[in-house]
């Protein structure tokens, strides 16, 4: 079996539950202006680790480093979402560390991207494409409790929630509660490869 970070970080495609086409990509510098303005968003700042003060220089530092660092790497892949036009509507990054065979997932939807179905379909496509092309047996997912959106994201996406950890992310100092979900390998059997 080859390597697949011996090639570029792939492309996926895939719709949303609405018939809409979303690209999964890599960052390129023109999603810097709308990089920036999800990662000044309040519900942003509120839900994810996106830090305080985001500015021009870190979006394209996103763009041109952070992004492309985790395939470089060959720990995973961060990809923007691109709606029909090529417009960014959110970005996902699927992380490995530690154990080999398990990812991390993040994510974040533009302010005028939500609700509609855009990260669900990402989510579902990233999952999929980490288990069958990165060999992975689990993808994980975590939101401090109360990100009710995001949870709504996961189960759409066909992760199966598995409870609460106590004091589970750290969030600016703080530890909080998550709630925890994954898809694992046995969760795609019988679909088609």
């Amino acid at each position: 079996m080859t390597d697949p970070y011996d090639n570029p970080q792939p492309v996926l495609r895939t719709v949303t539950d609405k018939g809409a086409p979303l690209t999964l990509r890599p960052a390129q510098l023109g999603d810097t202006p709308g990089v920036l303005a999800a990662c000044l968003d309040e519900e942003t700042l509120r839900w994810t680790t996106v830090p305080l003060g985001y500015d021009h220089e870190k979006a394209v530092g996103f763009v041109t480093g952070y992004a492309p660092g985790w395939w470089e790497r060959r720990q995973g892949a961060a990809f923007v979402l691109a709606d029909a036009d090529d417009a960014y509507v959110g970005q996902i990054d699927l992380r490995v560390s530690g154990d080999p065979q398990v990812a991390d997932v993040g994510f974040l939807t533009a302010p005028h991207a939500r609700g509609h179905g855009y990260m669900s379909a990402a989510l579902r496509a990233v999952a999929e494409w980490g288990i069958r092309e990165l060999g992975l047996a689990r993808v994980e997912w975590k939101a401090y409790v109360g990100n009710d959106g995001s949870r709504r994201v996961a189960e759409k996406a066909g992760f199966r929630y598995e409870g609460l950890q106590r004091s589970g992310c750290a969030h600016r100092g703080e530890r909080r509660d998550a709630w925890t979900a994954a898809m694992v390998r046995e969760d795609l059997d019988g679909e088609k490869a």
